[in-house]
């Protein structure tokens, strides 16, 4: 929620914060093993992640980003600390599943990132990680 004079994305509540979700022609429970397997796992950490994405599970991607899982309720929603190489600060991602009649909508939102060009940067970076999904399920389903 942002007030009239705050800059879109700038919230009280949460700092700077984007999500972008989009609707897949999948079941939740698939939509959330794809999420944690590879190829997709790969465009979202990267091509070595084998974790099991449990409270406390920590994984640094070759790129130096550090996550850290906070919570988990299998088959809706993860939460982890997001902090790249280099920052002192530490962002909180939030990956839901959503059931949407016969499809599964797909949901990143990012908050306490640390300005409104890193706000930008992952728009950008969650959006093009929807699109890839969107590629391999067409993929699988051709």
């Amino acid at each position: 929620m942002t007030t009239p004079n705050s800059a879109v994305g700038n919230t009280s509540s949460q700092g700077w914060e984007t999500g972008v979700r989009r609707t897949f022609s999948l079941t939740p429970a698939q939509a959330w093993t794809i999420l944690f397997s590879q190829p997709v796992l790969g465009a979202w950490l990267d091509n070595k992640a084998l974790l099991t994405f449990q409270p406390g599970d920590t994984y640094t991607t070759t790129a130096g980003i550090t996550i850290t899982v906070t919570s988990v309720t299998e088959v809706k929603v993860i939460r982890m600390k997001w902090q790249h190489k280099g920052q002192t600060n530490t962002s909180t991602l939030q990956i839901r599943v959503i059931p949407a009649k016969e499809k599964t909508t797909i949901s990143f939102h990012h908050e306490w990132l640390a300005n409104s060009q890193e706000r930008e940067e992952m728009k950008i970076y969650w959006s093009h990680v929807l699109d890839e999904i969107k590629k391999i399920t067409d993929s699988q389903t051709h």
